[in-house]
Parts: C-alpha cells; structure tokens; sequence
C-alpha cells in the first residue's frame, strides 16, 4: 500500500472557477506570517483566504466533497467519517513553508489540492520512509497523506501557487485494521460484481465475504 494517494483530476475546470469565482467575490487574504506564530520560527506560510460570508464556505465545501466523494479511492484510503471545512492558501514568490507537522486535532488525514499549476518551485515535499517525496500536480490534482507526516512546502520561484487544503477523520483507529479494510477493498475492485438472488448463492460468493468482513471492521470501530 502507497503511503500517499494521488488523484490526477479531483477537481474539474468548472469547479476551479468555481472556487476562484468565490475568491474574487467574496474572499479576503490574511498574511500567513500573521497568523502563523508571527513567522518566529522562521517561516513564511502561505497566505490565508478568508471567507466572511457563510455563504461562500458552504458552496467552497459543496465543491470540494460532493466532486471528491465520487472517488472510491478516497474513501477507500481514509475511510473516512469526517472531513474539516476546507481552506484556501496561496503561496506566493519567495514564499515557502519549511518542515512541519499538521496537528493532531486537525484529523488523521491530510489533503492538498492544487488549484494552478503555472507556477515553478512550490512543490510539496513529504518525508517517508527516510526519503523526500517531491509532488506537483497539474490543476484539480490531489494528494492525501497521514497527518503527523513531517512536510514543507518548497519556495516559489515564479507565480503563485494556490491550493485548498481540509483534514479527514477516519472511521477506524488501529492501523493494522486500516490496512485490513484497504487491502479488502483492493481485492474487491479486482473481484466480478455479483447480484445473488439467494442467501446460499451469496454465502459462496467472494465479494459478498469480503464486504462482510469490511462492514464488521467498521461496525467494531463504532463501539
């Protein structure tokens, strides 16, 4: 199993200027060397966008979840229960965001979409298995990863580079359970859809079994 999920186009054209429509109308950029611990430790974050009219953050998650909830990959990898209000940050030349980790309370995943992809530098850099993951993706891609993975962003070199970020809750807590249920609904995706008509036909088909057995992950998970 990848330590992070990519989705190529999470977001489609339409959403993107969507999201930019709401921007322009209705968002406000906060300094991100204001709102975070006044740049102490030395970084400069990404600018903030706030949105002052409730409106507008609903229609922001509107976009974001009813397009990334028709991916079964993503509820497959974060089994998810919850996801966090979005955000929108823009990172602008000379800015970067040096090696951090995501809070805890934020949630068990985290998720970066890339709004524009015509801006150099800027990549999204995950520590993993000793290694940098270096990633950038083409406008609307996304990638998921476990909050508490140590990351940065790297400096933009020319343009500005906008994305919206939010935070996942998952369903289960033990990790050998969540790569139980990923490693089950992998082997579901390589199985034959049956439609039984009887209880004996089911009780010997594998994807039946196999649902089973996800469902009491689940069900054990909400005790």
């Amino acid at each position: 199993m990848k330590d992070y999920l990519i989705i190529e186009e999470n977001l489609i054209p339409d959403d993107i200027n969507e999201i930019y429509y709401l921007i322009d109308q209705f968002g406000t950029w906060e300094d991100g060397n204001l709102t975070y611990n006044g740049g102490k430790d030395g970084s400069k974050k990404n600018n903030q966008i706030y949105f002052s009219d409730q409106f507008a953050l609903q229609k922001l998650s509107d976009i974001v979840f009813n397009r990334i909830d028709t991916y079964r990959s993503f509820r497959d990898y974060t089994i998810a229960t919850e996801s966090r209000t979005p955000l929108i940050s823009r990172t602008s030349v000379g800015g970067y965001y040096h090696p951090h980790h995501d809070k805890a309370s934020n949630g068990d995943f985290s998720t970066t979409i890339f709004l524009n992809d015509d801006f150099e530098g800027g990549e999204l850099c995950l520590w993993l298995n000793g290694g940098e993951e270096r990633i950038k993706l083409p406008a609307g891609g996304s990638v998921t990863y476990k909050t508490g993975t140590p990351h940065m962003v790297r400096e933009v070199t020319k343009g500005h580079r906008d994305a919206v970020i939010f935070w996942t809750h998952c369903r289960l807590r033990d990790p050998f359970e969540i790569e139980l249920y990923r490693g089950l609904s992998q082997a579901l995706q390589c199985l034959k859809v049956n439609h039984n008509t009887t209880l004996e036909e089911a009780d010997k088909d594998p994807t039946f079994i196999i649902r089973a057995l996800r469902n009491s992950l689940l069900r054990k998970s909400s005790r």
